[in-house]
């Protein structure tokens, strides 16, 4: 009977940061294509964008009642007050920074680590705070489903970042960041799509905005799209693609 092998557990140490990563983010793209698989992650993509549209109302005065995640994986953050103009380009902007700022952690096995607990910490306590409240309300079940997510994906990540090796910290860092990061890129890309065609996505955040500034929803649709693409583009370059000495 031969032992088991170590790369069981762990990467084969010719697996450089640099390689690790490559297979993280090709490993995104393919989850994708993998239907109810990829369901938790779709999920994970929305519950970050309703906490942007809350956090960013927390930072501009304004109270965060609470958000919704439902079935089809749309989302809904409740807020008042607060700067609008801020708020509403949030979810999808945010989502692309967040991805980003992951993308800049996910170079240093350790930071690595450390990044993955605190972002399960930060996921199950910020679901619990703005999630639960849903389970109070006529939304139950979408509440149930909320709270389920956002409290299982956060109690994960804390148990692989104190369980799993640096390399599969590294590994798990990068597939959240590029998984979210080309999530709501793509997500934007449909939100572009949609404000060209009349009639559709009359609730989108693109309409919202279009509503208090009078600038159509294509032209922030595709303003999204840039930053977005902006902030993601700057996060590689800045990690992986800068030439050695660059400061």
């Amino acid at each position: 009977m031969y032992p088991p092998s170590s790369s069981s557990t762990t990467p084969p140490a010719a697996l450089t940061p640099g390689i690790t990563t490559i297979i993280a983010a090709l490993s995104a793209i393919v989850l994708g294509w993998l239907g109810p698989l990829a369901y938790p992650f779709r999920l994970l993509t929305t519950i970050v964008h309703e906490l942007s549209h809350g956090l960013v109302t927390l930072l501009t005065g304004g109270a965060f009642l609470r958000f919704v995640v439902f079935p089809d994986g749309a989302g809904l953050a409740y807020t008042a007050g607060g700067i609008r103009w801020l708020i509403i380009p949030a979810g999808y902007v945010g989502a692309a920074l967040f991805g980003a700022a992951l993308i800049t952690l996910g170079r240093s096995q350790q930071r690595s680590r450390v990044a993955l607990g605190v972002l399960g910490a930060a996921l199950a306590l910020l679901t619990l705070r703005y999630g639960l409240p849903t389970v109070l309300s006529a939304q139950f079940l979408s509440g149930l489903l909320t709270v389920g997510t956002g409290v299982g994906l956060g109690a994960l990540l804390l148990v692989a970042a104190w369980r799993v090796g640096a390399r599969w910290s590294l590994f798990l860092l990068n597939l959240v960041a590029f998984w979210v990061g080309l999530s709501a890129l793509g997500d934007l890309g449909t939100l572009f799509t949609v404000t060209t065609v009349s009639g559709l996505g009359e609730l989108s955040d693109a309409h919202a905005m279009a509503r208090i500034t009078f600038l159509p929803p294509v032209f922030w649709a595709l303003a999204w799209v840039l930053v977005a693409g902006a902030a993601l583009g700057f996060a590689l370059w800045r990690t992986w693609l800068r030439p050695r000495g660059t400061p």
